[in-house]
């Protein structure tokens, strides 16, 4: 299994790091990617987690950090991904939820990392809330451009199921979907492509039933695959194979275990 989606330095992970990496291995979490989301914490960061060659880093801007002065340029990205470790651009999207106060800029920023993913031919994590339609618009722009797009956390409309389907990008699924109250959810990603499918954390948040009120970590992810192997009327194990293998054609960088 891997959780494709997880930030191991939010204080509750990062407290307690050794013994939550040691309990993931013991669920059978053979990788990690923890989600980097303000430039500023990056070197940090990685230094947390450099010595465990199995959790890999992402780096960019989380739509509500960028303010007016947010910048984020080629040559800066470029840096960051001589470091064999940065395997992907984001978290990127647009967040209308809580503020439009900087939209523009989101706007800005979220194509900066576009551009960052085409010279780079690193995938895109996108972040979507209260922003579908919008987020649809800005990739229409660059539909011939294959870009290489995970959405995070997934929890759109048929519509943006299809919008995925179509360009193939690929949807992630946390533990939302376990929530008794996801049904609307459920029934939208029955009809999701098996080959675009990949498992999440997104720790600290989000901790799937049975665990709903702990501080998520990355071995809960065996729950939300567990649940959503049943819930596709497949084995665990070749769950756990579709997803990882899923994983390892989208983020290419990452070193797949012989």
């Amino acid at each position: 299994m891997i959780d494709s989606h997880c930030h191991l330095n939010f204080p509750a992970i990062k407290a307690d790091i050794k013994n939550i990496i040691k309990r993931s291995k013991a669920c059978g979490v053979t990788k990690l990617l923890t989600i980097n989301t303000n430039p500023n914490e990056f070197d940090d960061h990685f230094n947390l987690i450099k010595e465990y060659e199995n959790i890999y880093i992402a780096y960019g801007i989380h739509p509500e950090e960028v303010k007016d002065n947010s910048y984020l340029s080629l040559d800066d990205i470029e840096n960051k991904i001589k470091n064999s470790r940065v395997i992907g651009i984001g978290e990127t999207g647009l967040d209308f939820y809580h503020s439009i106060e900087f939209k523009k800029k989101q706007y800005d920023i979220f194509e900066s990392h576009i551009r960052a993913s085409k010279e780079f031919d690193l995938p895109i994590i996108i972040h979507q809330r209260n922003s579908e339609k919008e987020i649809i618009e800005v990739l229409k722009k660059y539909k011939n451009d294959n870009l290489k797009i995970v959405f995070h956390c997934f929890t759109g409309s048929n519509e943006l199921l299809q919008f995925c389907d179509d360009n193939k990008y690929y949807i992630s699924l946390s533990g939302i979907v376990t929530f008794k109250n996801a049904n609307a959810l459920r029934e939208t990603i029955k009809n999701a492509s098996m080959d675009l499918l990949l498992i999440e954390t997104d720790s600290p948040f989000l901790a799937p039933t049975p665990m709903r009120g702990k501080a998520n970590e990355p071995s809960f992810v065996k729950f939300t695959a567990d649940y959503l192997a049943d819930f596709y009327s497949m084995q665990k194990d070749d769950f756990y194979k579709l997803t990882d293998n899923n994983f390892y054609k989208l983020f290419s960088r990452a070193k797949q275990d012989s």
